[in-house]
């Protein structure tokens, strides 16, 4: 299953908004392209995204949580914030750079981000929750008109892949036709 599903899913299915969930992916997706790896500007430190997680992982590095370094899904970079992950990744004994373990973390923290989380789940456009999410989560330096609607843009792209609700009129008449069909075959018609 692809990355980007798998996180559709899973902050669907705690949101139930695919909204608010739309709007989280194209936060995410514009922090770290869904990578829980990705370490931002570690290559000036000589270093991938696989080798700087595992220093960490295996605690032959241990600034992780005061380097400044912005990482994972949501790119973390507070000190409070990377001291969480590191905190429930080390408790779970798995990788900090694990997908599951990143999505249970951004869930919990989500909780901490009372007007965020509202906005989520009773989201009724993907780009008033994109926005409470860049300004009031995320909080880049860049936070412009143009910052919110290409967040806003990625969000309506996995909204439109991913909510695939069929219309209820158009499921009657798919049950109407199977009826039918039925009826015939039974009148040997």
């Amino acid at each position: 299953m692809k990355t980007e599903k798998m996180i559709w899913d899973y902050l669907n299915n705690k949101l139930n908004n695919p909204y608010g969930t739309a709007a989280l992916m194209g936060n995410l997706f514009a922090e770290s392209s869904f990578n829980p790896m990705l370490a931002n500007n570690i290559k000036k430190r000589g270093l991938t995204n696989a080798e700087y997680t595992a220093l960490v992982d295996t605690g032959a590095y241990n600034n992780f949580v005061k380097d400044g370094i912005a990482y994972g899904l949501a790119q973390w970079c507070y000190h409070t914030r990377k001291q969480g992950l590191l905190d429930i990744a080390r408790e779970r004994k798995i990788s900090i750079g694990d997908l599951n373990l990143q999505l249970d973390y951004l869930w919990i923290e989500l909780q901490k981000y009372t007007t965020v989380i509202k906005a989520l789940f009773e989201a009724k456009s993907i780009r008033e929750a994109s926005d409470i999410v860049l300004t009031r989560y995320e909080r880049p330096a860049n936070q412009s008109e143009a910052v919110k609607i290409k967040r806003a843009k990625i969000g309506q792209e996995y909204f439109d892949k991913y909510n695939v609700t069929q219309p209820v009129i158009s499921i009657k008449k798919d049950i109407a036709k199977m009826i039918i069909s039925e009826l015939q075959k039974a009148l040997g018609n």
